[in-house]
């Protein structure tokens, strides 16, 4: 006989990414009994994306989760330059030149900064984590998503107070779809969405520092030529990340390339590379994504489910963390949360609020996305120029610092604690 339990709860989040991880975290002292269930039993991506931006330092501090991630291994990033494939300097930024309060960027393995989260929303003491747990047997109601029946693993991890259960029906009183870009959340709600994926895949290799990489800094350096771009980022605990746009046709020679090809590979695009010691570590095949709606009475979306990026500049993680900041601060107190109304109000309050600054960060990642997937010498010598000219304007380097830093967009800054 299958043992079933039913299990109320205020939040449900689906989905343990960083996007489901941040806000499990940022949860975890507002009073909120929290289950979250995610499909995979395996680590987050290693390769993906691992720089937080100096606006959302601010947010994990005011969560109460920076330290943690410094206690982690994190490591700062003070700026960035742009080459030519000769290392003629186009561009040089350092966040120290702005007025900011984190002058720097964060950076730690993808992996770990998931991690960090998963460890902090555990302080939570009404915090449950379904996993591994399938996402697909939803309830509908008026009130959008009434609830998810999960099937609980015969072997492997079962949460406390479990143990002899088979099956559990959540029964929440919001639900957070943070399924990344194949939610199956979005699906269950019948929303409409755009998608574009790019002609160009990022290859993303890992290399170990030599002594004569040192950089004080820590500065992402990028070159740019007719051959294509590259970029050096710096990576936690010693290592280097080396990302390159590349075509499809080039997948086969980057999967199979002796060290010694790859070398060759690396010259081509920038000679100042060609020491190091590539370990391959994955593609990005690349998309962008914009949901049509995000909300459906107590069901929203987040992330990737509804706004998935082009890595250009490292938007996306740290777009998502930061709508999660908003999201946060309008969600309704413990007390009212079993008012479906109050909770209804909120989310389209959240939509209608931040959605129109997205679809803006949108449209302007996807330029930049689109200058980087074509792979064009002509795109790459007008990018290069265009370097040449704000870092030769005080006023347009200022400019893009606080861009970069992520205070200039449509997002706004966090509010002050």
């Amino acid at each position: 006989m299958i043992r079933s339990e039913t299990f109320p709860c205020d939040v449900l989040i689906v989905g343990a990414g960083i996007a489901g991880s941040a806000l499990a975290c940022a949860l975890r002292d507002r009073g909120y009994s929290v289950a979250q269930v995610e499909m995979s039993d395996r680590p987050l991506d290693t390769s993906r994306g691992d720089h937080l931006q100096c606006v959302v330092l601010e947010i994990l501090e005011q969560w109460g989760a920076l330290q943690a991630f410094w206690d982690a291994g994190a490591e700062r990033r003070h700026g960035a330059t742009y080459c030519t494939d000769k290392g003629e300097v186009l561009l040089n930024i350092d966040y120290g030149m702005v007025p900011i309060p984190h002058p720097y960027y964060l950076y730690l393995h993808h992996e770990m900064i998931g991690d960090t989260f998963q460890k902090l929303a555990a302080q939570n003491p009404h915090y449950v984590l379904f996993r591994p747990a399938r996402a697909r047997e939803f309830e509908l109601g008026p009130e959008g998503i009434r609830s998810l029946t999960i099937t609980l693993p015969e072997v492997g991890p079962v949460p406390e107070g479990f143990r002899n259960t088979q099956r559990v029906n959540i029964r929440p009183r919001l639900v957070v779809g943070a399924d990344g870009r194949s939610s199956r959340v979005r699906e269950v709600l019948g929303f409409t969405f755009e998608e574009h994926e790019y002609d160009s895949p990022i290859v993303v290799n890992f290399a170990k520092r030599l002594p004569s990489d040192e950089d004080q800094r820590n500065h992402v350096k990028s070159f740019m030529g007719p051959n294509g771009s590259i970029s050096r980022i710096p990576r936690a605990f010693g290592n280097w990340k080396v990302g390159i746009t590349i075509r499809k046709s080039e997948i086969h020679f980057w999967k199979t390339a002796t060290d010694k090809m790859r070398k060759r590979a690396i010259a081509a695009k920038a000679a100042e590379l060609e020491s190091l010691e590539l370990e391959l570590a994955g593609f990005y095949p690349v998309k962008l994504l914009n949901t049509h709606r995000w909300v459906a009475g107590n069901a929203v979306l987040v992330g990737d489910a509804c706004h998935a990026m082009h890595p250009a500049r490292g938007q996306g993680m740290n777009v998502a963390i930061r709508c999660l900041a908003k999201l946060v601060d309008l969600l309704p107190d413990v007390g009212e949360m079993a008012d479906a109304d109050i909770v209804m109000r909120r989310l389209k309050a959240y939509e209608s609020g931040v959605k129109p600054a997205i679809d803006k960060v949108l449209i302007a990642n996807h330029v930049r996305g689109g200058e980087m997937d074509a792979l064009d010498p002509a795109v790459i010598a007008a990018t290069a120029e265009r370097f040449r000219r704000i870092n030769g304007d005080d006023e347009m380097r200022r400019r893009y610092v606080m861009d970069a830093a992520g205070y200039g967009d449509a997002l706004g800054v966090p509010e002050r604690s």
